[in-house]
């Protein structure tokens, strides 16, 4: 035997055999050993992963392994980072390690994006009916809170609320934001009625005589005074 390939990697037995002129021959044996020191080609690919709704996203080396490949055979592929949390979005370094059947290795970086694209839920306190409490308007209404929740963490809720609600429905949108830049938000209604009597002081009394007849006509009765916080109708 004078070639070997990767299927004779380790000990080989060969012989070595002397022929004379006359036809006499005779052997020997001795062992070649086939050693493969070329290590594997290790090529890595960059990926982007989603986070799930608990803030966890995890990745394969497959997914990670852009065609690596060995003059013998590949025969494992690992990574060092498969699992991620809310504390890795972004980008993060991943060393993928090729290791052949004669134990060469080596390895390459990718970098896992990984993104938070889940919505963060909000539901809106129960709507509020109230009075006007000065002037025509109602101020220091109490809106309740909203529950808010995210699979990593709420970053602030807001709401659109004016600090005077004028007369009838006003609809006020509360927005809960995370730390992703992701958004949600849900609408609370305000109803406020004036329930604030007008007021009304009557013109001074009136002492006239009959001039028709018995009656007395053409009385001037003067302007009562009125007042409203939302007007007078």
């Amino acid at each position: 035997q004078t070639s070997f390939n990767c299927s004779n990697i380790g000990a080989n037995t060969v012989f070595l055999i002397g022929t004379d002129q006359a036809g006499n021959s005779g052997f020997c044996m001795t062992t070649v050993t086939g050693i493969d020191t070329i290590s594997p080609i290790a090529i890595c690919q960059p990926l982007t992963v989603n986070l799930d709704a608990s803030g966890n996203a995890s990745i394969t080396a497959t997914q990670v392994n852009n065609g690596s490949s060995d003059n013998c055979a590949v025969a494992s592929i690992a990574i060092d980072v498969s699992s991620f949390t809310c504390a890795d979005i972004g980008p993060n370094t991943v060393t993928l390690t090729v290791t052949d059947n004669s134990g060469n290795s080596s390895s390459c970086q990718s970098t896992v994006t990984v993104v938070d694209n889940v919505l963060p839920t909000i539901a809106c306190p129960a709507n509020v009916n109230t009075f006007t409490n000065t002037g025509c308007t109602a101020t220091g209404v109490a809106l309740g809170v909203p529950v808010t929740a995210d699979n990593c963490g709420v970053a602030s809720v807001v709401n659109n609320a004016p600090a005077a609600f004028p007369i009838g429905v006003t609809t006020v949108t509360w927005t809960v934001n995370d730390n992703s830049g992701n958004t949600a938000s849900c609408d609370q209604t305000v109803t406020v009625v004036d329930n604030v009597l007008p007021t009304i002081s009557c013109p001074a009394n009136i002492n006239t005589f009959t001039n028709s007849g018995c009656t007395a006509t053409g009385v001037a009765l003067g302007v009562p005074v009125t007042a409203d916080n939302c007007g007078v109708a």
